[in-house]
């Protein structure tokens, strides 16, 4: 009986990796990121890194809206004894959102500010290396938060609940 309870939990696991897209755009969001811009281009790189954000976003609002609640359910279904832990996951989700739309609108803030600095980019680079750090934050963030969900939903499954077997 365990070991039929354990192949659906990894079937589950395996199944909530294939459906998280967040992987591939984290890592391409962490790269843009990473990437220092050439002297007389910060306007480029402004636009570029906005736009690798706001693509990662997407991804990332796009997880939190459709993965994440039948993930959360399936914990509380499995293990009515986690609720504190899915109330929690819920509002690091709305913390993620609210924060993903800050930054957002930060990156497009700063990709104007940029284009007003022209040559003199000595005058954002405070805000720019701010700004970074931030997103860098953030990004560490949603992994954590796709690993809890992951780690609890293998823990709802897993969980003795006295029940008996």
């Amino acid at each position: 009986m365990r070991r039929d309870l354990q192949e659906e939990v990894n079937a589950m696991i395996a199944d909530a990796k294939k459906r998280e897209p967040l992987r591939e755009e984290l890592e391409r969001l962490e790269t843009a990121l990473d990437t220092p811009p050439v002297p007389g281009e910060l306007t480029s790189w402004a636009s570029m890194v906005r736009k690798s954000f706001d693509g990662a976003c997407g991804a990332i609002v796009g997880q939190i809206q459709t993965v994440h609640p039948e993930q959360i359910e399936e914990i509380e279904g499995q293990d009515p004894e986690l609720l504190a832990r899915t109330k929690q996951l819920r509002e690091d989700d709305q913390s993620n959102r609210e924060w993903c739309h800050r930054l957002s609108q930060a990156f497009a803030d700063f990709e104007t500010k940029a284009k007003r600095a022209g040559a003199d980019e000595k005058q954002v680079m405070e805000e720019q290396q701010t700004l970074l750090e931030d997103a860098l934050k953030f990004v560490t963030h949603v992994r954590k938060q796709e690993t809890a969900i992951r780690s609890w939903l293998q823990e709802a499954f897993q969980r003795d609940t006295g029940s008996g077997d």
